[in-house]
């Protein structure tokens, strides 16, 4: 589920909002302006730390953060080993460090976006750490059972 998570909200589809798509828009400059000038008029002033132009700094620096070559085989393990079952003709995968490390890049940019706009949505960056500790946790309860 992660491998298939991961690889779609880095997808560059521009019929859908993606990380990648984020990112794209987001280094424009007159993006950044605009959306800070929409945060401050729907939001009020910025006064807290870290600012808003800082957290457009950190989300773009964590997005270009990414391996690509990771994603790349990500991708290939996604289309012919998750989505099409084609696993004759698989010959690329990830490690489980190379996809803990983009979950966590991942992760990043959806807190950093959360804390940026201010959605909804109760999301903190610690959240993916707090949900692998409760797998890890019921996994060995399930194993030490007889």
């Amino acid at each position: 589920m992660a491998a298939l998570r991961v690889a779609l909200l880095l997808d560059a589809d521009v019929n859908v909002v993606s990380f990648q798509t984020v990112f794209h828009d987001l280094k424009q400059p007159d993006v950044q302006a605009a959306l800070l000038q929409q945060l401050e008029a729907n939001r009020g002033p910025d006064v807290f730390k870290p600012t808003r132009a800082n957290l457009i700094a950190e989300y773009l620096a964590t997005y270009r953060a990414i391996d690509w070559k990771v994603h790349g085989r990500l991708t290939h393990f996604r289309n012919l080993g998750i989505a099409h079952l084609t696993l004759g003709e698989l010959k690329k995968s990830v490690t489980i460090a190379e996809l803990r490390t983009l979950v966590g890049i991942v992760t990043h940019l959806a807190g950093n976006l959360q804390h940026l706009v201010g959605t909804h949505l109760a999301f903190h960056d610690s959240m993916a750490d707090e949900c692998r500790d409760q797998v890890v946790r019921l996994v060995a309860k399930v194993r030490s059972q007889p």
